[in-house]
């Protein structure tokens, strides 16, 4: 037998057991599976959002239904009394309060991070305003006046990895006092990379 003839052979034994296997078809199938899912508050979410353990991470409360919130006011049990009695910011100042809360990735992949807006103002009865600092993100304020109306990417987060946000405030005349305030939301979204 030459070896022409003994590769070709071998060649037609490959292709009919090819057919005899078969795809392994099915008409259909029914299983049944678990799934858990558990709603858990702000800093146990797989997007922890959470104040920091530095001494500032007191300006953070809660809501009722545990989502965090920075409160600056009298009424933050955290800081008024419970602390130094502090009820706001100083007018005609420029206030910097590093290390207030953190958005740290708590799930299994990489997410961006967003959010809208970092800039709060308040002009009816004097003007006030607050702008969130990222701590650890890349140069945000190298080209300019920074004042984002719209939701701005902030950082890609690894697993495990976290941003810290810190603010300023400044509050532009006497007249704020006891008159102005700011009371608004922020928005954070982290999407899959």
């Amino acid at each position: 037998m030459n070896r022409r003839r003994f590769v070709l052979g071998l060649g037609a034994l490959a292709g009919g057991g090819a057919a005899t296997v078969g795809t392994g078809a099915f008409s259909s199938v029914e299983a049944q599976r678990n799934i858990s899912v558990t709603v858990s508050d702000d800093a146990d979410a797989h997007l922890g959002i959470q104040p920091t353990d530095e001494p500032s991470g007191n300006y953070v409360d809660t809501t009722s239904n545990d989502a965090l919130a920075i409160d600056l006011t009298a009424s933050n049990n955290n800081v008024g009394s419970g602390i130094a009695g502090g009820e706001g910011l100083n007018a005609n100042a420029i206030t910097e309060i590093a290390d207030v809360f953190e958005i740290r990735n708590q799930g299994a992949q990489t997410v961006e991070v967003t959010a809208t807006p970092l800039a709060y103002l308040e002009t009816d009865s004097g003007a006030v305003a607050v702008l969130l600092v990222p701590q650890n993100a890349p140069d945000l304020f190298g080209f300019g006046v920074f004042y984002p109306t719209d939701g701005i990417t902030i950082k890609e987060l690894a697993p495990g990895e976290d941003i810290r946000f810190g603010l300023i405030g400044l509050p532009l005349s006497e007249s704020a006092i006891d008159s102005s305030g700011i009371s608004d939301e922020l928005a954070i979204s982290a999407e899959a990379v």
